[in-house]
């Protein structure tokens, strides 16, 4: 019998066009050792126990959503739960004629990745079409940079799936904050952080 893998998640997200190129089914993993101070998603640092799910229950989830471009994986670090997000993605993929594409953000940079001896990272990455790597630096943000927050973090081409060519076009695409209705509830993404106007709209609707 195959082996049942499991993540730790923060939430998910059915439809983004915030978090990589296109349209995306977004995972949150819960947990990151990195903790970079002013991260946006600090309340996912802490390695508690938030939802468990299976690989093969978060495969059908992302399988169901149709018209998708690929699936994003965020966090939390998503490297420090490599082998039951590779298992994600070779479910998802098995079956597909055209494999939905995977975008990672880390906090790693990737010559660390890439010089890792741990054969889950290393498999990992093998799966892994783009990256948005490198720990995030409070001192270095800028609002304008296509899906990371601080000047030193780099957009990463692992795959011929995506190149550089395309950064124009996402740049003009992409929102750098995002609100979802979904679950009867609204889910906010983005790179601004508090300081964005959705979530200060959010607010002063309180």
């Amino acid at each position: 019998m195959d082996k049942d893998y499991f993540l730790n998640i923060a939430m998910t997200m059915s439809r983004s066009r915030a978090n990589g190129p296109g349209e995306r089914a977004v995972i949150w993993v819960q947990g990151c050792t990195i903790g970079c101070p002013g991260c946006y998603n600090n309340f996912t640092h802490p390695h508690q126990l938030e939802k468990i799910a299976s690989a093969k229950e978060l495969a059908n989830w992302v399988g169901s959503i149709e018209n998708i471009e690929g699936i994003t994986f965020s966090g939390g670090e998503p490297f420090e739960q490599s082998e039951a997000i590779s298992q994600v993605i070779k479910i998802i993929n098995q079956n597909r004629q055209k494999p939905l594409s995977v975008f990672i953000f880390t906090g790693f940079e990737y010559d660390f990745l890439k010089a890792s001896s741990n054969e889950a990272v290393k498999n990992l990455l093998s799966l892994t079409d783009m990256l948005s790597a490198g720990p995030y630096i409070a001192s270095q943000r800028n609002p304008d940079l296509l899906w990371r927050g601080s000047i030193n973090q780099e957009l990463v081409y692992l795959t011929d799936c995506y190149s550089s060519i395309g950064e124009k076009k996402w740049i003009e695409e992409s929102p750098i904050e995002e609100l979802i209705f979904q679950n009867n509830d609204i889910t906010r993404t983005g790179f601004l952080g508090i300081k964005g106007n959705l979530y200060q709209s959010i607010l002063n609707l309180q």
